[in-house]
């Protein structure tokens, strides 16, 4: 797509020296990383102008599955972010799954000033559902100006990467897209329409599948919700 980026590779084993290790001098992926014997964990950082972060994890729990809503779709989705806004600052996250490696990993490096800041949108779960969405329950300013600005239901959520902004102290938020369904819910949008929380359980498993997922509601999502955030907030 031609947008400028850079690989942030760290472990979390002191004995391994990851630009040695894992990369040539090239820069290339190479050296002796082997996932099975080197605990490696990589960030891709697409930087920009503005202290605006939106970001997506892209690692996988199940290797079988499409993974294609948790989190391919959001992947995708923070892609075409970067290409409207190329001032925006995206980040594809490492180790979501296993606790938050590498929100970690960013958080630190924005305490240390390597970057400055204002807020982290995290996309998680954000293939189908268009402009229905949830914000997660983070009790973070971000959070109450998504909330007021769409009327949107705020929810309880389990792990994800703004947890780990949070603990931080930055001012972040999780935002997931569902479609409406008929049956009873207990996530209302502003129209008084059910969000289908079935989609939820479909993470991790066999059932994540492409088939699952709308690539038109992927692109009302980010046109309609992220861009006015982006733009807003």
């Amino acid at each position: 797509m031609g947008i400028k980026y850079e690989i942030d590779v760290f472990s979390d084993d002191p004995e391994v020296d990851c630009a040695k290790d894992f990369l040539h001098a090239e820069g290339e992926p190479g050296g002796r990383y082997n996932p099975e014997e080197l605990n490696f964990y990589f960030n891709v950082i697409l930087p920009g102008a503005s202290n605006k972060f939106v970001v997506a994890h892209h690692d996988i729990l199940n290797r079988d599955s499409d993974n294609a809503n948790d989190n391919s779709c959001s992947v995708i989705n923070i892609l075409m972010i970067k290409k409207l806004r190329p001032e925006v600052n995206v980040v594809l996250l490492d180790g979501e799954e296993c606790g938050g490696i590498g929100s970690t990993r960013l958080a630190k490096r924005v305490k240390a000033g390597d970057f400055t800041c204002k807020w982290v949108l995290n996309l998680e779960l954000t293939g189908r559902g268009g402009k229905n969405f949830f914000v997660g329950a983070m009790e973070t300013p971000l959070t109450e100006w998504i909330a007021e600005r769409f009327a949107c239901p705020v929810v309880d959520v389990p792990f994800n990467d703004s947890v780990i902004f949070r603990e931080f102290g930055i001012n972040t938020t999780v935002i997931n897209s569902l479609p409406v369904t008929e049956k009873y819910s207990p996530v209302v949008n502003q129209d008084g329409e059910y969000l289908d929380m079935r989609m939820l359980s479909h993470c991790h498993q066999m059932a994540d599948s492409v088939s699952t997922i709308d690539p038109a509601d992927m692109k009302e999502f980010v046109e309609e919700v992220c861009l006015p955030i982006i733009d807003e907030a």
